[in-house]
């Protein structure tokens, strides 16, 4: 069983302790109602378990091409099995690009594959044993060909119907099994073009939704992620490739799993074919998610992250403001499986609680949506795209809850620059502030209609801010009542002792009909006489969606 690396991963799903008659706390407010638990197919955990968590419910098995097909035509899917039939459920690595990894008949029967061993940087692999940084050329005719053939065999083994086999870690290759498009000279040496490599990619594809099954090919996790490879630099390939990697995944109806979400302001601030593209609204490039997409919108399709760099040199985990914009990061990619150790989770419990509560929710099972009021930029963006010039901003991290500037009473500003000691993640600002001085007294807010919309909802609106002036601020939101769109809640009065806190508004007649300017259903007034500083802000269903 040594060719066996197994981890346990645990799912949580816990009542967070809160005051809902609390009006305002310190810093953030994560409560959510009693009657919210965790979707029962929500995963999380990796290594050793928080004090809290419930029972281990998934393993991780990864085996090595050369253990289960030693010789040509002979293959040993026994020890999957074996995990498969222990249950309750099981995730597949299975490493087959280092030449360390695969069998040593592939060689013999390939001659050639000698002289095109791949070189790149030394690495450990998931045994802890260096693997010389060489691999074999994925494209090579007798590579793939073999390896389609080891697909099969598993296919025809009926493993991946199993129903404790849950997903799989796909295509396995390069470092750690985590794709890119890598090697472009070397490809290029041999003749291919980016036509050439897309048609391998395509028939590699194929290849796994036929050993799952087409109607499970949302078990594979492609470990890309939506964006524009940078091709070794190749301009000519990165243009022509595009986001067409990704795309031939989303199409045969593939998962996918990040890795870095960690870095949560790099690489994935636009991801159209995910779902979550950019658009230019006014004076302001967003990340607008569309419900529709078949990322989005398909249950079916497996998605994870891995948090699994917190606490190495760049990415502490001990940073709270760091874990909750990679909680947040999380739950806008509708992630499903977390990988996270119980370090990290005990380091912001709360905040962990309820993100493991709210994970792979719909606009219609929701308690909540948010908006996190902040400004940063992806320099992936920049390096990846040519005809990118100057910083690619993003604003907000939205989950069915929109800030948008409306002119003039809405147009706010970027404040509160911050920058976390994490590499390619530059200067961000953490909130927003209104404009008292040219008109801006409101921050605008819509509600996705497919969260509410309507009728009379009984609903808190929890708003973060910077409590630094003395004064009264509320909410004037579009209640049930026809002529009342710009219904005021209570007030707030400031302290102005410089302390951030949140303060929980409870609305029992919102409409949110989009009948306020622009079509949004709320906005958050200044009072007319100081600024206000926003950060986050967060809609909660008090009564429990049918």
């Amino acid at each position: 069983m040594k060719n066996l690396f197994l981890t346990p991963l645990l799912l949580c799903g816990f009542v967070m302790a809160a005051d809902p008659a609390k009006q305002t706390v310190q810093e953030d407010d994560w409560w959510l109602p009693e009657w919210v638990h965790a979707k029962p197919d929500v995963i999380g955990f990796y290594g050793e378990p928080p004090r809290d968590a419930a029972d281990q419910n998934l393993t991780l098995i990864t085996l090595r091409w050369r253990d289960v097909n030693p010789a040509d035509g002979m293959f040993d899917w026994s020890p999957l099995r074996e995990e498969l039939n222990k249950g309750p459920g099981v995730y597949l690595r299975l490493e087959n690009s280092h030449v360390i990894h695969c069998p040593e008949w592939l060689q013999k029967k390939y001659p050639d594959l000698e002289r095109q061993i791949l070189q790149s940087e030394e690495t450990l692999d998931n045994w802890d044993e260096k693997t010389g940084g060489t691999y074999y050329p994925l494209w090579h005719h007798g590579f793939t060909a073999s390896f389609r053939t080891l697909l099969a065999s598993l296919r025809d083994s009926g493993l991946t119907q199993h129903p404790n086999f849950r997903f799989w870690y796909i295509p396995g290759a390069w470092a750690w099994g985590e794709f890119d498009v890598a090697f472009v000279d070397e490809m290029k040496a041999t003749g291919m073009k980016p036509k050439d490599f897309m048609d391998w990619w395509r028939g590699t594809l194929d290849a796994y939704v036929d050993t799952v099954g087409r109607g499970h090919a949302g078990k594979l996790m492609f470990t890309g992620q939506d964006n524009i490879p940078l091709c070794d630099d190749n301009l000519e390939w990165r243009r022509e490739l595009g986001r067409q990697v990704q795309r031939e995944a989303v199409l045969r109806g593939c998962g996918t799993r990040y890795g870095l979400l960690e870095k949560f302001d790099f690489l994935i601030g636009d991801m159209p074919e995910y779902g979550l593209p950019t658009q230019w609204i006014r004076d302001g490039r967003y990340q607008v998610a569309d419900e529709d997409s078949p990322m989005i919108a398909d249950a079916t399709r497996w998605i994870a992250a891995e948090n699994e760099e917190f606490g190495n040199s760049n990415i502490p985990w001990k940073n709270y403001f760091q874990l909750k914009m990679t909680a947040l990061r999380t739950l806008q990619l509708r992630v499903g499986t977390v990988f996270m150790g119980a370090k990290v989770w005990n380091a912001a419990p709360e905040l962990h609680h309820y993100m493991m509560k709210t994970l792979r929710r719909t606009p219609h099972d929701s308690p909540d949506a948010w908006c996190a009021l902040r400004e940063w930029q992806d320099v992936y963006q920049t390096w990846s795209r040519d005809q990118v010039k100057g910083p690619f901003l993003v604003r907000n991290l939205e989950r069915w809850l929109m800030q948008r500037e409306v002119s003039p009473e809405g147009i706010t500003r970027a404040v509160e620059a911050a920058r976390m000691p994490i590499k390619f993640n530059e200067t961000a600002f953490e909130a927003r502030r209104t404009r008292h001085a040219e008109g801006g007294d409101y921050l605008c807010f819509g509600v996705e209609d497919r969260f509410i919309h309507g009728g009379s909802q009984l609903v808190q609106v929890k708003v973060t801010y910077l409590d630094d002036f003395e004064g009264e601020w509320w909410i004037e939101y579009d209640a049930a009542e026809p002529s009342s769109t710009h219904q005021p809640s209570t007030h707030q009065r400031n302290q102005n002792d410089q302390k951030w806190k949140t303060v929980t508004f409870t609305l029992e007649d919102a409409r949110f009909g989009n009948r306020q300017n622009d079509g949004l259903d709320f906005r958050i007034y200044n009072g007319g006489r100081h600024d206000l500083t926003v950060r986050f802000v967060r809609v909660i269903k008090l009564e429990k969606p049918m």
